[in-house]
């Protein structure tokens, strides 16, 4: 699975993340709650942002989701190639 930014401007690859997590909305200057995430490497980077801590821990869950959705029909017998679509390995972020 994919995850594209908030803004379009990175793709980053699922199986390349270690941990997906809310930031501390007191050390940003916008008092937004980004959604950061620490790669296989060691670099983080924010790849959304949200008003409400809520909100980002709703995208959160939807991340996972996604994630367990295209993990099962990877490992499903009674699905055919023909209806699996790029869609189902991309998740981008959403807006506000």
């Amino acid at each position: 699975m994919i995850i594209v930014s908030q803004d379009k401007t990175m793709i980053l690859n699922f199986e390349n993340i270690e941990v997906i997590g809310i930031g501390n909305p007191l050390e940003d200057k916008d008092g937004k709650f980004k959604i950061l995430i620490e790669t296989t490497s060691d670099n983080q980077y924010p790849i959304a942002e949200y008003n409400t801590e809520e909100k980002a821990k709703v995208i959160i869950q939807k991340i996972y989701c996604k994630y367990e959705h295209s993990k099962h029909l990877l490992s499903s017998k009674s699905i055919s190639v023909q209806n699996i679509t790029d869609y189902d390995f991309i998740y981008e972020m959403p807006q506000e």
